[in-house]
């Protein structure tokens, strides 16, 4: 058997049918293509969140009254510091703020850290300030912030606190659209003024953070904190990654099998559609039996049609789906995935393309449809060349 003079007779005959070779080949591709999209898009989302997570504290505690959120005194960190195993300790203040003006609502945090300790964030200009520590009227801004009010750095800010009054901050930087993210709606301040917008008392804070010797003992700590305090909820940072990923994955998974069930439509469709063969097949089918063909020839060229089509096909959709998700960063259905919101964190998505990933589309897509066009294949070819010819 002349497997090549096979391949060459399959490429022949695929140019005599090109127009519903090439048609076949376009609506597989953009199957193929949107169930990529989805794989990709969800991959790199996980690891951009699992990148913005990463300096995050290994544990919080904040404390609850009616399953609300409700401020944390002072005299918590002295307490807290005395937990066996515990490194360091040091208070969070962050809240919500509404903006009437734009419709939107902002994450407003304040610290007193120096900000270039803020690894997760980075900036698109160079502090002003030379110990890196915000002042009582200086902000740092996302850049939603900046373009729904239509401002600039180095202007000036005002912004109402919880009883009315305006706060005047100067806007001395801005956050590296990279890290939108993260910091698109997200407004740092001093600690005093975090605390007069989101309606805090001077001795309040909104939780505190913990970071402790032995990670591996996160989880042991946070039992104990758990068991000791009544009324606070812990929280580890492996549980916010699991819930992301289990917040992408959910919300991927129904487009992942909305896109599969596509996918085997389409398959099926094949399948209808070449189980009757036409009349010039059959034909096609009894010239090559009455010429002394076997079977397994004629299913062999079946075989590379099928196979042409599907690399083809696959291949073409990976890089639709590559094109769409990291050059056009998947407008189709990011908003589906990522949520909606007033402002929308708009960011790059880093291209992911796992192994396992490929060969999962590979498989979907290449083997149901070679099934589909073999059998029927296999059905014309056992047919007597007198009866196929009549």
């Amino acid at each position: 058997m002349n497997y090549f003079s096979l391949f060459n007779y399959s490429l022949i005959s695929m140019q005599r049918k090109w127009r519903k070779q090439l048609s076949l080949c376009l609506i597989y591709s953009f199957v193929v293509a949107f169930y990529a999209s989805v794989v990709f898009f969800t991959s790199s989302l996980r690891y951009e969140t699992q990148f913005v997570i990463k300096d995050l504290p290994q544990l919080w505690i904040q404390k609850l009254a009616g399953g609300r959120l409700i401020p944390m005194e002072n005299f918590w960190l002295d307490s807290l510091q005395k937990i066996r195993g515990v490194k360091e300790v040091y208070p969070r203040i962050w809240g919500y703020y509404f903006d009437s003006s734009t419709g939107a609502v902002f994450t407003v945090m304040g610290t007193e850290k120096p900000v270039n300790t803020l690894n997760m964030l980075s900036f698109s200009t160079i502090y002003k300030n030379k110990k890196n520590i915000l002042q009582k009227n200086q902000a740092i801004v996302g850049t939603g912030f900046l373009a729904m009010r239509g401002l600039q750095i180095g202007e000036n800010l005002s912004i109402p606190d919880a009883e009315g009054n305006m706060l005047n901050l100067e806007i001395i930087a801005s956050f590296d659209s990279k890290s939108d993210l993260l910091t698109r709606d997200l407004i740092i301040v001093s600690p005093e003024y975090a605390r007069k917008i989101i309606g805090l008392q001077q001795n309040q804070n909104t939780d505190f953070a913990l970071n402790v010797f032995n990670p591996t003992e996160i989880d042991n700590i946070a039992r104990r904190l758990d068991q000791k305090y009544a009324s606070i909820r812990v929280v580890t940072k492996s549980q916010l990654e699991a819930t992301y990923a289990t917040l992408f994955g959910w919300r991927g998974g129904i487009w992942i099998y909305g896109s599969i069930l596509a996918l085997f439509a389409f398959i099926l469709l094949v399948w209808e559609r070449t189980s009757g063969l036409s009349e010039q097949e059959k034909k096609e089918l009894g010239i090559l039996k009455a010429l002394g063909w076997q079977i397994n020839e004629v299913v062999l060229i079946r075989l590379y049609e099928g196979l042409i089509i599907s690399l083809t096909a696959t291949f073409l959709g990976i890089l639709l789906a590559f094109f769409h998700v990291f050059w056009l960063e998947a407008p189709l259905f990011k908003p589906f995935l990522v949520g909606w919101s007033v402002l929308y964190p708009r960011f790059s998505l880093f291209p992911i393309v796992e192994l396992n990933s490929i060969l999962i589309i590979f498989s979907l897509s290449i083997f149901p449809y070679l099934l589909a066009t073999i059998i029927p294949a296999w059905k014309g070819a056992i047919i007597e060349p007198s009866e196929a010819m009549k």
